[in-house]
């Protein structure tokens, strides 16, 4: 009888948790499986510290390097664009990321990284004689 109650309880729990995530509008991108092809070049996704995604058509588009997903879509919307953060893998959405635009290797030619506190921007762009900016300062100007 406990154990009857304790499942019930723990499916109620989960249901509540369920719908209040459904209430932020947001859906979040599901993981990027390396070997992905790129939506823009159809070059594998291999690196993760580039490797980013966005929603289209209800459908999520993964791209093997930030200067992809700029060509392909430089006006996203920050709720369907999302960037890894470098040092950490994680994806966030593109409005809350800071980018630097420097002279590091990347999977296709640009030299675009993200990351999520502004301080390692700012300490990676020093190091790489690069610039920090939103993904839409750089998009706005890359060649397509």
């Amino acid at each position: 009888m406990a154990c009857d109650r304790a499942a019930a309880l723990a499916l109620h729990a989960a249901a509540i948790v369920l719908a209040l995530a459904g209430c932020s509008g947001e859906i979040a991108p599901p993981l990027i499986r390396t070997g992905t092809p790129c939506a823009y070049c159809r070059m594998p996704a291999e690196d993760l510290h580039f490797a980013c995604e966005r929603a289209s058509d209800g459908a999520w588009k993964v791209y093997d390097a930030i200067s992809c997903m700029m060509r392909d879509a430089p006006d996203v919307t920050a709720r369907s664009a999302y960037l890894p953060d470098h040092e950490r893998y994680r994806l966030h959405r593109a409005d809350s990321m800071w980018v630097v635009h420097g002279e590091f290797q990347t999977p296709m030619p640009g030299g675009y990284a993200a990351f999520f506190e502004r301080a390692e921007a700012d300490s990676f762009a020093a190091a790489h004689r690069g610039t920090v900016g939103t993904y839409r300062d750089f998009a706005r100007s890359i060649d397509r």
